[in-house]
């Protein structure tokens, strides 16, 4: 059944010190006073402006009426006549006293006759002149000053005042309690209705309809609209909690589902954490072996190339002038052959040791180690002409002692495949149009064809003749491994007689090395 509280609580509600019936009682009432203060004023002020121009219209009349008579009086000296006049002019409204003073010039004792006691506070005085004329010629015999009080118009003025706001005021409290209870009857009775309802509405629970008690207007009001938009939106709340249990249910479900597959994840991630520490072991074994092996290659293979070169000294020297035809040449070939075997050992342990230790990362200035080794190649060939195009103070975070390797690398391909030139030139700099920084050194060497371009990082593996340039193929793999552990990838552009260009990054990620991306420098 529709929920309705009791009228006597809905209007104590209505009538509390927080209710909205006694705000808007001191409201109408503040407003009604302020109102009633005003129009009060406005018409206080009209009488008053109504009762001083009525004196001041009198005081007219006095002067057109009475001034020749008070005049020819005053010329006669008749005392009698000059008395009645001024009582005449006495007895008007508002006039407090009447005073004639006779022209003191020629006269011995000058008549000054007054009814009345004149006021100085509140008093409007108006003076006269009194002029006889006599042959066609005026004469000034005196003067009339009457006193007008305004005594009486404040009196009257405030009498008006106090009837009207005792008046008004009760009217306004009446008005204003009469407002207030039709307030209550069409407003605030039905909005504690309404917060009641809503105090007591929950959720899950069922609840009936909110209705007001009250006749149904012909049309909706606010009220009726209220109370259908309070009936929707506990229909939806209703609706929406049952939904919602419906999803906690799917929740609790998908949590039992994904505590499962988490432990499921844990013992396949100890699973897998135990195959990491498997493979880190070997890893560790392995290069160890690696280690072991390397220092095998120094020391077991430079063994027997130190006896081989030792016997052909031995067989220079003592046999080398029994030795005839082509015994010489073999013993050269031999020699060749050895430099060349010891110089591959070298080149492979230092390939090996770029890729073994930790990086000491720094910030570098590049373009200051790059003069330093172009300076140690001059000084190693000082009657060769070279010049370096250096972009200044280039800084990057790097391993100070294995990129100067790769600076030397770069340094040395670019001298050596430059001989056949009158000048060699290099050049250094950096890109930054792409968003990233892009490092690149270049040459005026004899360059490469861009097919061979996949067998350029590969160790041991050459694209020029041997007997047109020496070196065993080592170093831009060395290049390519110190760029590959500062996080970067390495590229070249070239073309035959055209020199070549190398490109490289510094700590990219996910990125892979593209080597076989190269083009014209």
């Amino acid at each position: 059944m529709p929920y309705s509280p009791s009228p006597s609580s809905g209007l104590r509600s209505a009538f509390s010190r927080r209710g909205i019936g006694r705000r808007l009682l001191l409201l109408i009432i503040l407003f009604s006073s302020c109102v009633t203060l005003l129009s009060t004023g406005v018409q206080l002020y009209v009488d008053y402006q109504r009762d001083l121009s009525a004196i001041n219209t009198r005081l007219d009349e006095v002067e057109s009426g009475y001034l020749g008579s008070i005049s020819a009086s005053l010329w006669n000296l008749d005392i009698r006549q000059l008395q009645l006049q001024l009582e005449g002019v006495r007895h008007l409204p508002d006039i407090q006293s009447v005073a004639v003073y006779e022209n003191p010039q020629g006269v011995d004792n000058p008549l000054a006759l007054r009814i009345g006691e004149p006021v100085e506070q509140r008093a409007i005085v108006r003076e006269y002149r009194l002029v006889y004329h006599l042959g066609g010629e005026g004469r000034d015999i005196g003067r009339l000053v009457i006193n007008a009080s305004m005594d009486e118009v404040y009196r009257r003025l405030w009498e008006k005042a106090v009837v009207i706001l005792m008046t008004q005021g009760v009217k306004t409290f009446v008005v204003s309690l009469f407002i207030l209870y039709i307030f209550y009857r069409l407003v605030t009775q039905h909005l504690s209705t309404i917060a009641q309802f809503v105090s007591r509405f929950k959720l899950g629970k069922a609840t009936s309809q909110l209705t007001l008690a009250r006749t149904p207007p012909r049309k909706a009001d606010e009220l009726d609209q209220v109370t259908h938009a309070f009936n929707e939106l506990g229909d939806n709340l209703h609706q929406a909690y049952e939904a919602l249990r419906e999803v906690n249910a799917e929740l609790e479900r998908d949590i039992i589902a994904r505590r499962r597959a988490e432990e499921e994840v844990k013992r396949l991630n100890e699973g897998l954490e135990q195959r990491v520490r498997q493979r880190t072991a070997e890893l560790e074994a392995a290069n160890k072996e690696l280690a072991s092996f390397s220092y095998s290659v120094s020391h077991d293979l430079r063994a027997p190339l130190r006896r081989i070169e030792g016997f052909r000294r031995i067989l220079v020297e003592d046999c080398g002038h029994d030795l005839h035809g082509d015994a010489g040449h073999y013993l050269s070939r031999i020699e060749s052959g050895t430099r060349e075997m010891a110089e591959m050992i070298d080149s492979f342990l230092r390939l090996s040791r770029v890729t073994q230790g930790e990086l000491c990362v720094e910030d570098t200035n590049v373009s200051q180690l790059v003069q330093r080794v172009f300076n140690q190649q001059q000084e190693r060939e000082p009657d060769r002409p070279a010049r370096l195009e250096l972009e200044p103070d280039i800084c990057a975070d790097v391993d100070r002692r294995i990129f100067e390797v790769l600076i030397t690398n770069l340094l040395d391909n670019a001298w050596k495949y430059s001989r056949q030139r009158n000048e060699i030139l290099i050049r250094f700099a950096r890109d930054q149009s792409s968003g990233q920084n892009v490092y690149c050194l270049g040459d005026n060497g004899v360059g490469f064809d861009m097919k061979y371009a996949d067998r350029l990082f590969t160790p041991f593996s050459r694209l020029h003749k041997a007997e047109d340039f020496d070196g065993i193929g080592i170093g831009l793999a060395t290049v390519q491994r110190i760029i590959a552990r500062h996080g970067g990838r390495i590229w070249a552009k070239s073309s035959p007689g055209a020199g070549a260009t190398f490109y490289f990054t510094l700590w990219e990620r996910n990125t892979e090395c593209e080597q076989g991306y190269y083009s014209v420098g």
